[in-house]
């Protein structure tokens, strides 16, 4: 018998069937609120019809979908991941994600992405980095080293010449090499989205007009501004101290981010997962890690050389899990400044599954004093805002593309219901809740090693 994926591939040269979800609820959003009865027609992946459900005459041979009691919203996009791993891609889908940015490219992800859009791979829109641009001995093998500004334009034109979206400055830039950087990025029509380099600073980071500034860098380097006397200042010291920073301090700072346009993606279940010993075994434990495959699984183990927290210090665990609250006021400060948030996992770092931890960042978000509303827009309006892609995603509306997840529970009275799929729709194509659960649960029997007799 053909896989659920194998039948859906097998189709994708056949012309997309319209569908009609019949008597939904919608959730737009464009606003905070549910737009009751309504019917939703889609055709050629797109969004065709969208009005009440006693005015749409279904179109005939449309595939009817029963919306009674049932909440359809856009797909979530999961705005910083590292996809190494095809497998991953599905996830990502199964979980009602279907979009996300990629943030450390090469040939691979470019490749996938031609695959996603020919309908030869079932994947997220995918929007990619490519290697990161960063400073003398790079943090990550792979990277660009860029230590003289006259190469940066080179740089910055060859990765725009191979396709990819956007260019990632990273932690050990010099500003020379930063500046240039952001030159030739506009030069080329390409924007700044990554890290703010330690020598940098926040302040020079907001002036370049970066794009995005990924995992709160910046803020706590604020505090080595504050700590001069410090002739030593190591992770665990400047987590604590960032937290020492006083409301005015941060709200100053929240408004300086929304004057410069500039957008945060706080991936704040990363450091959550941070976890040794018997607490990693408990998160391998967990019931999704049997749709992670044995690659990415085999680098989380609690003794695997590829995982940067085996040897981690308790102190240092224990400052990051205590810097969770704080880094929810930034972010919530941030947000009443109106500088704009984004949904993102930091996804392939230890114990952060693909599509399942991105629920998971949404609850985070609501954590932090963000409405279920406004945390889910991180991840749907306001995540193609930031991608210039308003026209395309984002939102249910006529033209719109027809990215979707059908919901058994309103996600805007609890944000836990926007993980209660009945379906997702992709790119026009529907696929329902069982057969994206009989496909997880295929990969899951296709990693299991028998055991010899």
């Amino acid at each position: 018998m053909l896989s659920f994926v194998a039948l859906i591939l097998g189709a994708q040269s056949a012309t997309l069937p319209m569908l009609a979800i019949e008597h939904v609820s919608v959730v737009t959003m464009e606003r905070d609120a549910v737009i009751a009865d309504q019917t939703v027609v889609v055709r050629d992946g797109k969004i065709e019809v969208l009005g009440p459900a006693s005015e749409v005459k279904l179109p005939e041979g449309a595939q009817r979908i029963d919306g009674h009691d049932r909440f359809l919203m856009p797909g979530l996009a999961d705005m910083h991941v590292h996809v190494w791993d095809e497998n991953d891609l599905y996830l990502f889908v199964a979980n009602g994600v279907t979009t996300v940015r990629n943030m450390f490219g090469d040939p691979l992800q470019l490749g996938w992405r031609a695959r996603i859009d020919a309908g030869e791979l079932v994947g997220p829109r995918l929007y990619t980095a490519g290697p990161i641009v960063d400073g003398k001995s790079p943090v990550w093998p792979g990277s660009i080293e860029l230590t003289d500004p006259t190469k940066a334009d080179a740089v910055v034109a060859e990765q725009k010449a191979a396709g990819y979206d956007l260019i990632k400055p990273y932690s050990r830039l010099d500003r020379a090499c930063y500046d240039a950087l952001a030159v030739a990025a506009a030069k080329h029509g390409l924007r700044m989205m990554g890290h703010v380099p330690d020598k940098v600073g926040l302040e020079a980071a907001l002036a370049a007009k970066q794009t995005t500034i990924e995992h709160l860098t910046g803020f706590q380097q604020l505090a080595r501004d504050a700590s001069p006397k410090l002739e030593r200042l190591d992770f665990a010291v400047e987590l604590g101290l960032w937290q020492t920073m006083s409301d005015e301090r941060i709200a100053a700072v929240a408004r300086a981010t929304h004057d410069a346009g500039t957008w945060n993606c706080p991936t704040l279940v990363t450091m959550h997962k941070w976890s040794v010993g018997d607490e990693a075994a408990e998160l391998l434990a967990r019931s999704e890690m049997r749709y992670v495959s044995p690659f990415m699984k085999s680098a989380w183990e609690p003794t695997s050389p590829m995982n940067y927290l085996v040897g981690m210090s308790p102190e240092l665990l224990d400052a990051a899990h205590a810097a969770l609250p704080f880094q929810q006021k930034v972010v919530k400060a941030l947000h009443d400044a109106g500088a704009g948030i984004l949904l993102g996992t930091d996804m392939a770092n230890p114990f952060v599954v693909a599509g399942f931890s991105t629920h998971e960042e949404v609850e985070l978000l609501v954590g932090a004093g963000l409405t279920p509303y406004e945390a889910l827009r991180a991840g749907t309006a306001d995540a193609a805002r930031c991608m210039n892609a308003s026209d395309e995603w984002g939102t249910i509306a006529v033209g719109k593309r027809a990215d979707l997840v059908l919901l058994s529970a309103n996600p805007l009275v609890d944000v836990r219901n926007a993980s209660k799929r009945v379906g997702v729709i992709l790119r026009g194509r529907w696929m329902p809740e069982e057969e994206l659960h009989t496909e997880l649960e295929r990969r899951a029997a296709s990693f299991v090693v028998p055991e010899s007799k």
